[in-house]
């Protein structure tokens, strides 16, 4: 019986197993022939990760720094007595030891430098050429394979100039380098030595250089290191210390070393867009000359500015603008401040108008007469200019010019109306046309509000008391003036990242959301912080404070 009993346990267990497998089997397959996005988790939780760039990062556990790529595979343990670990580019990196610079890659030591100057040493990439890369100190590239390097120290300067590829050594001297910048020119031809001396990269020949003389390029420069600027006629301005009164007179040079404007005037100013006419300063006034030193229009203006299609003068605080043909085409009608302005850059607080240039369109704007209203972004009335030499004004409005030129290359003017507790906000392109108005409504009266733009098509609008206490925020689209977010919402859409092929994570509380590019939930992840890393791989903070790397699974990933 008991026999018998037994054999049933083990019919009943068998029948059990192969059952929960089948069904294992099977649900497992159907699960994976079904997922078409989803997320894999790593399962090593770190202290902190940092620094991601070209598939390596330096994460923290356990009181360890580790070198380790987004599949949780760790390169390297650094040691714990090591200092200034960096990731480099091209998965090199490196970290100071026992006063030694170790220069490593994928665990294996490359170079190992004395630490004379250890914060100057970095790793230089070629940005036209993704495989190229070299041991350089401060380097930067000046033509096919020639580069320079630059250490500094409290009593000394060297700069070299080799090869990248056979590491000799082309030219050295005992101060620093400015590239000389031409327009149109993947390379540079020629470099400044300080401030005196004119070298051409091919030969390395000093072509001008002259004890008692200053290159200076197209406008001052404010520190050594800043690339001198010149215009496509092939011309730099140079100048010289006046010994009778202690002034400096400007002149201008060609590449060939030669004088082509003696050192005579108060001031030249030229711009790279524009070579046929040079503005120069003479007893206090501005006029234009040309490379011939000719005087094409008398010196009696305050101030010019000259553009590719376009000249501006200021005349008894008057605003004129000149075509190329030198004829009136906008006759004095506006008054600028009484702030000094500055015919050499015509922008920034200081000045009565500043000019920008967002694409064929000149935009003139004019700062308001009161000191208070001038924030450098504020103005009076603004001029458009279009590259037919169409003039259109939008007068007597006060206008704020808002850009975010350096990542996503966005301009728009913005119409702000206060009336007590209502904003009226109308806001254009900077081609002068109107694209949406905005309006809302707070509490308490409107004292100050703040603008940025977070994406190419949307304007952060924050609104203050009079204690500079935020009334109302909201996130608006330039072209309807949608409001897409609005108060502790607006957090959430401007940590908005892209991630890949339009996906995004939004975080919120405890709570990760990530969606497509059509606003459509994905997947929702338990953490408190997320970092973007690299394709669809990123990292997540969990509510224990650890950091996890993880990997988004995209439609075309499908899991096998």
């Amino acid at each position: 019986m008991n026999i018998i009993k037994k054999n049933w346990l083990v019919v009943i267990a068998v029948l059990v197993l192969v059952i929960s497998g089948s069904l294992y089997l099977y649900f497992s397959n159907q699960e994976k022939a079904s997922i078409d996005t989803g997320f894999v988790q790593g399962k090593i939780a770190y202290d902190n990760i940092d620094n991601y760039t070209d598939g390596i990062m330096l994460a923290k556990k356990d009181d360890n720094y580790l070198i380790i790529d987004v599949n949780d595979k760790i390169i390297e343990k650094i040691d714990k007595d090591a200092t200034d670990i960096k990731i480099l580019y091209n998965g090199y990196y490196e970290y100071t030891l026992a006063e030694q610079v170790y220069l490593n890659r994928n665990g294996k030591n490359i170079k190992t430098f004395a630490t004379l100057l250890p914060e100057e040493y970095n790793l230089y990439k070629d940005e036209n050429d993704e495989t190229a890369s070299y041991i350089t100190i401060n380097a930067k590239k000046l033509a096919k394979d020639v580069y320079y390097s630059t250490i500094s120290s409290d009593d000394s300067i060297k700069t070299y100039i080799y090869n990248s590829k056979t590491g000799k050594k082309l030219y050295e001297t005992d101060n620093y380098i400015s590239l000389l910048k031409t327009p149109n020119q993947k390379e540079y031809e020629y470099f400044v030595v300080g401030d005196k001396e004119l070298v051409r990269i091919s030969d390395f020949k000093t072509i001008f250089k002259e004890t008692d003389v200053n290159i200076v390029g197209d406008n001052n420069r404010k520190d050594v290191e800043e690339d001198i600027i010149t215009n496509s006629s092939k011309y730099i301005v140079i100048s010289s210390l006046n010994s009778a009164d202690g002034s400096l007179k400007y002149g201008l040079i060609d590449y060939d070393g030669n004088i082509i404007i003696p050192i005579s005037y108060e001031d030249i100013n030229f711009k790279v867009d524009n070579n046929r006419f040079i503005a120069a300063k003479k007893e206090g006034k501005y006029g234009l000359i040309n490379a011939l030193n000719e005087e094409l229009l008398a010196f009696n203006s305050d101030a010019i500015e000259v553009y590719d299609n376009n000249i501006i003068l200021v005349n008894n605080k008057k605003l004129g603008i000149m075509n190329n043909e030198l004829e009136l085409i906008y006759n004095y009608k506006s008054s600028v401040s009484n702030i000094e302005y500055n015919s050499r850059v015509c922008c920034g607080n200081t000045n009565a108008f500043e000019v920008f240039k967002p694409t064929d369109e000149l935009v003139i704007s004019i700062y308001p007469k009161s000191d208070e209203e001038n924030d450098g972004q504020t103005f009076k009335n603004t001029i458009i200019v279009n590259k037919k030499n169409e003039i259109k004004e939008l007068k007597g409005q006060t206008l704020k010019y808002l850009a975010d030129d350096e990542v996503i290359k966005t301009n728009y003017l913005l119409e702000e109306k206060i009336d007590d507790n209502t904003l009226t906000l109308n806001i254009f392109d900077t081609s002068g046309q109107g694209l949406a108005t905005y309006e809302t409504i707070v509490n308490d009266k409107i004292n100050s509000i703040t603008y940025n733009l977070i994406d190419e098509r949307y304007i952060f609008v924050e609104i203050f008391d009079s204690e500079y206490k935020s009334l109302y925020k909201a996130i608006i689209e330039t072209t309807s003036g949608k409001v897409l977010a609005e108060n502790e919402e607006c957090q959430n859409y401007i940590k908005k990242t892209t991630l890949t092929n339009g996906y995004y994570y939004t975080g919120k509380d405890n709570n990760i959301i990530i969606k497509d590019s059509n606003d459509r939930l994905v997947m929702s992840i338990e953490g408190k912080d997320i970092i973007y890393l690299n394709g669809n791989y990123f990292a997540v903070k969990n509510k224990n404070g650890k950091y996890y790397i993880c990997k988004v699974i995209l439609k075309e990933e499908k899991v096998k």
